[in-house]
C-alpha cells in the first residue's frame, strides 16, 4: 500500500488497531508523516476486542463475531466502550486519525456509536450509502459522498477506468472509491478470505494507463483531511 501513496494513486488508508499489524503501520506512519494520511477502521467483526470480557459483542475468549445480526443486537453501551478503547489505542501512539470508517459492515449501532467519536474528535466519516450521507448531514458530521464499492472483487484496469468515466458523466464533484490493494503474505492468506483479489487492485492501480486517464481528464486526488 506504502507504493501506492508514493505512486500518488492512493490518498487515504485507515488502520484496524486490533490487528496484527498495528505496530508497523504505527512505524510507517511515523516514518512518512506527510504522505500517508491515516483514519481509524472500527472494527468489530474480526479478531479480538480491546476492552475484555465483553458480553455481547465477543465470546468467552473476547473473540468479535463475524454476524451485523449479533452486532445490531449487543449493548449500546459495549459497542461505545469498544469504539472509544480503539480511539484511545490509536490516539496513544501521538497520532491522531483523519477519518472514521468501518470494517466490513455498518449497522445503525454501529453508526450511533461511530458518529459519537466523530462528534467528540471533529472528524468526518465514510458514508457509504445516500441514507447515511443523510443522517451524517443531519449530525453535522462531515462525510466523503458518492461512495463507490464496485471495485471490490472486479478489480481489473478496465473496471476502473469504466467506473471513472461514469464519475465524470455524472458530473460528481468528489467521490469515493473503496479499495484494498497489498502485497500477500501468510498473515493476510490467514486473516482474510479477500487475499489475492488485493494484489490484483494494486496492480491495477499502478498500471499507467489508470494514472494517463486521471492525468488526461484532469482529476484532482484529496484526502479526508480535504473534507
Amino acid at each position: 500500500m506504502l507504493e501506492g501513496f508514493q505512486q500518488g494513486i492512493l490518498t487515504s488508508t485507515s488502520l484496524m488497531v486490533n490487528m496484527p499489524g498495528f505496530d508497523h503501520a504505527v512505524s510507517l506512519m511515523k516514518q512518512y508523516p506527510d504522505l500517508l494520511h491515516v483514519g481509524i477502521h472500527l472494527v468489530t467483526t474480526v479478531q479480538y476486542s480491546i476492552v475484555k470480557g465483553l458480553k455481547t459483542l465477543t465470546d468467552e475468549n473476547d473473540h468479535f463475531y463475524r454476524d451485523p445480526q449479533i452486532i445490531e443486537k449487543s449493548d449500546q453501551s459495549e459497542l461505545d466502550l469498544e469504539y472509544q478503547a480503539q480511539m484511545d489505542k490509536f490516539l496513544a501512539t501521538g497520532l491522531h486519525p483523519d477519518h472514521i470508517d468501518f470494517h466490513v459492515c455498518t449497522t445503525p449501532k454501529q453508526l450511533k456509536a461511530a458518529m459519537k467519536l466523530a462528534q467528540k474528535y471533529n472528524l468526518p466519516m465514510r458514508a457509504q450509502t445516500q441514507e447515511i450521507e443523510a443522517i451524517l448531514a443531519q449530525n453535522g458530521i462531515r462525510y466523503a459522498p458518492c461512495h463507490i464499492p464496485d471495485f471490490y472483487d472486479h478489480g481489473t484496469v478496465e473496471m476502473l477506468l469504466k467506473l471513472l468515466n461514469r464519475s465524470l458523466k455524472e458530473q460528481r464533484e468528489s467521490v469515493e472509491f473503496a479499495l484494498h490493494p497489498a502485497y500477500v503474505d501468510q498473515t493476510l492468506l490467514e486473516l482474510s478470505s479477500y487475499n489475492i483479489q488485493r494484489a490484483k487492485e494494486l496492480a491495477t492501480l499502478m498500471d499507467p494507463r489508470v494514472m494517463g486517464f486521471i492525468q488526461e481528464h484532469s482529476i484532482e486526488f484529496i484526502h479526508f483531511g480535504n473534507i
